[in-house]
């Protein structure tokens, strides 16, 4: 019989995504080659948009995407080098031998394979990048790597056959002879090749390559059938005399299926020690503080985005490749549907003004946006009713003037939240390790919730006010510190903007340097009440200041200045962390499409399959079916066929035979006869004549 497989397309996935693929008109051959010319671009706002502005579209993306693209991969290399690392480590000192002053080197008394348990976790999607990037590390090392997959190895020769193989090319990478030469004969899986090979290696290579092992390693240990691999630790035991041999096991659950997978036996023989690769969660951490939290790309996530983006991690299977799919996903989307998506050249790194000039339909598009319409109210106290005028009525003055300061005023913005982020990362060192919530979580905080509405919020200014002074000096050190080390950031062009920020924090820190000074010189006069006393034990002030029940000796002063310097971090992190709405431009830069990226990467196939059967005539589009109209007009009659929303309940026998077999099994529930549903599927389709 024929080999009829064909490899799987985008569309073959039902657990990716679910593609509604819907008929249009056939486009014409110009407009055919215009998409292809223009990488799928369209002039958007109804045709309306200038060809300039649809083709810096098209160049910010690859502007935007390209550094964001090689950023990921950096961090995702960064954070996977550190367990790489570890089972290289691991390898290097496989079957070392122990050193005596009596008898010199010792071997081992007993024959076992050094085996590296590697828990790669459930994102198996990332698995093959992460092991790729293993092998090229051994091999930098010069050890022979094999990397076996599981749907290459369903019996023991084809194992052996890919194990040998790979060795074979790994340990002949440098010879002018083609490898095909001196390929292996067919029908020879022997493991005594590898001695041979390993011992011939060492003769022409000197001592230096017995330091060299060959490691084996198996991606999906889930995948490969228990008795393969049981053969295979048997078998490989028997060669470790003559060649080390170094077993990596790649797991996706836990050990457990290693106890389940090797007999008693063959676990004996391994010299087992853990490694942990699953590090997705820390470089998404640190994805999402360079890519969105340090402000540094034109395109940002509104809250509700943002929590798609993470629930399809956190949710699904921890893969980075989704997180990276879906972030695209989302770039795209913003250049490719967004027609104010052009001023994004505004703000790139290396960006000035708008290089094209925008038409009267953008221009009215900026003005109708909320956040535009508050910052022109904002200047109309400042600039008088003819800076808004102008604003409202004359393009080139809203594009080379008010957008500039729009734009300002949102880099001020994203550089302010993320110095306020670095003011809570060190707020929650000094908190309990309860209080104390990742990157993600962060972000998530700071746009989905505003300051006086975040519980966490609260719990670290809880922490700020029983910190004991010691803890107080040091947390406002590293608070003026974080803000010193961002000279980048204008805090006149902050919402009620002041450089009170900076200031009130070093404020603080001095107050709380010198109390007693700072009580001097404000005295109260002879006239004056005195300050009332903070030392009085009551309770409250127990349980917001733990640290006075064993410490008596504290001044008023101080406690004043404690008081202070808690009102000052309090009011820094409000100034930092307010909500992104109230940015200039926030709409057209804060992405918020979260309803096209749930529809698109998190697929329901058993809804929609449900939803079709049920009202197949919104995807069958036919005349003999019951239009919604007149279904709306008999639900508002009082027509029993009809449902409260207004859908055709009744079984037509237009439908399609599986909609009327699914319509029916809906009426007779869990307690169904087939003999019955036959039955009556037949009455149904029998009882007139269809169309």
């Amino acid at each position: 019989m024929a080999d009829t497989y064909q490899p799987m397309d985008g569309f073959d996935s039902m657990t990716d995504s679910t593609f509604i693929l819907k008929p249009a008109a056939q486009p014409t051959r110009a407009a055919r080659d215009g998409l292809a010319a223009n990488g799928g671009y369209v002039r958007l706002l109804q045709g309306q948009e200038p060809a300039e502005s649809m083709a810096l579209r098209q160049k910010l993306f690859d502007e935007v995407w390209t550094p964001l693209e090689a950023r990921l991969v950096a961090i995702e290399t960064q954070v996977n080098h550190m367990g790489v690392r570890e089972v290289c480590d691991f390898v290097d000192s496989a079957y070392a031998q122990v050193e005596t002053k009596e008898k010199g080197r010792l071997a081992q008394p007993f024959t076992e394979i050094a085996a590296a348990v590697a828990f790669a976790g459930v994102n198996t999607g990332d698995h093959g990048k992460l092991f790729a990037s293993l092998r090229s590390e051994l091999r930098g090392r010069g050890h022979h790597v094999a990397l076996l997959e599981s749907q290459y190895c369903g019996s023991l020769p084809s194992m052996h056959r890919c194990v040998l193989e790979e060795v074979y090319d790994s340990i002949h990478a440098g010879d002018a002879v083609p490898h095909a030469a001196g390929r292996l004969r067919a029908g020879v899986h022997d493991l005594s090749l590898l001695g041979n090979w390993w011992a011939a290696a060492v003769a022409a290579q000197g001592e230096a390559a017995r330091q060299h092992k060959i490691v084996v390693i198996l991606q999906d240990v889930e995948g490969f059938p228990p008795t393969v691999i049981d053969d295979f630790v048997r078998i490989a035991t028997g060669y470790c005399d003559a060649a080390p041999i170094v077993v990596v096991l790649g797991l996706a659950t836990s050990y457990e299926c290693v106890q389940q997978s090797l007999t008693k036996a063959s676990i004996a023989k391994l010299n087992v020690e853990r490694f942990n690769l699953q590090r997705s969660k820390q470089c998404i951490d640190m994805a999402v503080r360079s890519l969105l939290v340090d402000g540094g790309a034109a395109l940002a996530f509104g809250a509700e985005a943002y929590k798609s983006l993470l629930d399809q991690f956190l949710l699904y299977d921890f893969s980075i490749a989704g997180f990276v799919k879906k972030l695209k996903y989302a770039a795209m989307d913003f250049f490719y549907a967004q027609p104010l998506s052009v001023l994004a050249a505004m703000a790139v790194p290396a960006g000035g003004g708008c290089p094209v000039r925008l038409c009267p339909e953008q221009t009215d598009l900026i003005r109708m946006q909320r956040s535009v319409q508050r910052f022109l109210e904002q200047q109309a106290s400042a600039e008088g009713a003819q800076y808004v005028r102008q604003a409202l009525t004359d393009d080139r003055f809203l594009q080379d003037t008010v957008l500039p300061q729009m734009m300002r005023r949102l880099a001020a913005f994203r550089q302010a939240y993320s110095v306020g982020i670095d003011m809570v990362l060190e707020i929650q060192a000094m908190a309990p390790e309860s209080a104390r919530k990742p990157m993600r979580t962060l972000h998530y905080y700071g746009l989905g919730q505003k300051f006086d509405d975040c519980a966490h919020w609260k719990a670290l200014l809880a922490a700020v006010q029983r910190a004991k002074p010691s803890e107080m000096e040091k947390l406002l050190r590293a608070l003026c510190h974080v803000v010193d080390r961002r000279t980048d950031v204008d805090w006149t062009l902050l919402p009620g903007g002041s450089t009170s920020v900076p200031q009130a924090l070093r404020d603080a820190a001095q107050l709380l340097a010198d109390p007693e000074a700072a009580a001097a010189s404000s005295s109260p006069g002879a006239d004056d009440k005195p300050p009332p006393l903070l030392r009085t034990r009551t309770r409250t002030a127990m349980e917001s200041r733990p640290f006075q029940l064993f410490d008596s000796s504290i001044s008023d002063a101080l406690l004043r200045a404690l008081e202070a310097s808690s009102a000052a971090v309090e009011a820094a992190l409000r100034a930092c962390l307010r909500p992104y709405s109230d940015a200039p431009l926030s709409e057209v830069f804060y992405y918020r499409h979260s309803h096209l990226l749930d529809t698109t990467f998190s697929a329901q196939p058993r809804a929609a399959v449900h939803i079709a059967l049920g009202k197949s005539h919104y995807y069958i589009d036919c005349d003999c079916c019951a239009e919604k109209d007149a279904a709306q007009a008999a639900s508002e009659a009082g027509d029993s066929g009809y449902g409260d929303d207004g859908e055709d309940q009744r079984i037509m026998p237009s439908m399609g035979d599986t909609s009327i077999a699914y319509r029916l099994h809906q009426e007779c529930g869990r307690m169904i006869n087939v003999y019955d549903w036959y039955s009556s599927f037949a009455s149904v389709v029998e009882g007139e004549d269809r169309k």
